[in-house]
């Protein structure tokens, strides 16, 4: 008789008509296919997402309460309680409404083709300003100041190299048609649903934007320039607490690094680099200044044995992508970090702290999202995950 009830329960689940008010949502603002009203909500809750290609943890497996969503399929109310399991948060609204508005432009988006016609590809490209950040330009050949403003403005939403000039890099982000425009900012509306919740303290890497913000009370009160992992040893996603604070830390390299960097070089080369061999033979660089890891390091423990760290390597900084690491997370403002957790430096030993209210450090992959201004923001695929996440 169970085995009966459960087959009517699967049945009414996975067989159900879809709601369609549920399908044009899945339809508007996911890549999911899902067929029935269970299997879109448990798309829009996990996303469509490939792990197996991901460096970094996946995110627990959400299921929907087989018993609520009966009560809402009793009362034809799928849509709102699937709704109710929506994030609520101001960046994924933004994405959703910017979503709205590109759908509102599949008639007049017209970008530049750039194939020799220059004075079509200025109104184009002055069409597309006009219509991704309300540039207000004529539409034109004349090349204004406004045009070269609106040009630079573009370039700072996209990460490019800000000087004004319509170089390859530029040239391709104009060109993006539409459609991929669309599915670009579906794929982060995935990201944002799976991402998980946040209290009003914590800290957010975003790796493809190479940048670290502190919230305190839900505000950013400390943001700052990152290096992240090379697309050969990325950095990893995840969500962990920070535990531990280390001034003037040693660097103990691991095999890896050692094996690809190291093992070839004379013992007067690491001595002058002010490596040593402990009692194990394990190779470490000693502290101080010229430490790879800088002055002071910031823990929070995960298998993968990547941390927060100042570095030596400071003109690193001024790089527009800074993917440079082997993994870790080098920090532009540490000591600024450091302080806003209620520490100084202070010291030139070695001294570790034990934090006594853990920070959550979140380390995600946006490259479309709502700045705190309100300007939807676009970076390149460092890692190519918009091409390998997404079923």
């Amino acid at each position: 008789m169970k085995k009966i009830i459960f087959l009517l329960i699967h049945t009414l689940l996975f067989a159900a008509v879809p709601d369609q008010d549920l399908k044009r949502y899945q339809e508007r603002y996911s890549l999911c296919h899902g067929k029935t009203n269970y299997q879109i909500t448990q798309c829009l809750l996990n996303g469509s997402i490939n792990y197996h290609r991901l460096r970094g943890d996946r995110n627990r497996y959400r299921q929907a309460s087989k018993e609520a969503f009966r009560e809402a399929e009793r009362n034809g109310d799928v849509y709102r309680y699937v709704m109710s399991l929506m994030p609520h948060t101001r960046r994924y609204q933004g994405l959703k409404e910017y979503l709205d508005y590109l759908y509102t432009l599949r008639e007049i988006y017209t970008p530049p083709r750039f194939r020799g016609n220059k004075e079509e590809d200025i109104i184009r490209i002055k069409r597309v300003l006009n219509l991704l950040q309300d540039a207000r330009l004529r539409e034109d050949t004349e090349i204004t100041v406004w045009f070269e403003e609106a040009v630079i403005e573009f370039q700072r939403r996209h990460g490019l190299e800000v000087d004004g000039v319509i170089g390859p890099q530029t040239k391709r982000e104009l060109q993006r048609s539409l459609h991929s425009i669309i599915t670009k900012v579906k794929k982060n509306l995935e990201l944002e649903r799976i991402a998980s919740p946040k209290g009003p303290e914590y800290i957010l890497i975003n790796i493809p934007e190479f940048k670290l913000y502190y919230y305190i009370n839900h505000r950013p009160v400390l943001d700052m320039k990152v290096i992240v992992g090379k697309p050969s040893m990325r950095t990893p996603l995840l969500n962990r607490r920070m535990q531990y604070i280390v001034k003037n830390p040693r660097w103990y390299v691991p095999p890896s690094i050692y094996a690809k960097e190291y093992a070839h070089k004379s013992m007067s080369y690491l001595k002058r680099n002010g490596f040593a061999l402990n009692g194990q033979g394990k190779l470490y660089q000693k502290k101080g200044p010229d430490n790879a890891l800088g002055l002071v390091k910031f823990l929070f423990p995960n298998r993968y044995n990547v941390y927060m760290h100042d570095t030596p390597a400071k003109s690193l900084f001024h790089k527009r992508v800074r993917a440079f690491s082997h993994g870790c997370i080098r920090l532009e403002k540490p000591m600024e970090l450091l302080n806003l957790l209620g520490y100084e430096y202070d010291t030139h030993e070695n001294e570790r702290i034990a934090l006594p209210k853990q920070i959550p450090v979140y380390v995600e992959y946006h490259t479309v999202w709502v700045d705190e201004e309100g300007i939807v923001q676009f970076r390149n695929d460092i890692y190519g995950y918009e091409r390998k996440l997404f079923r």
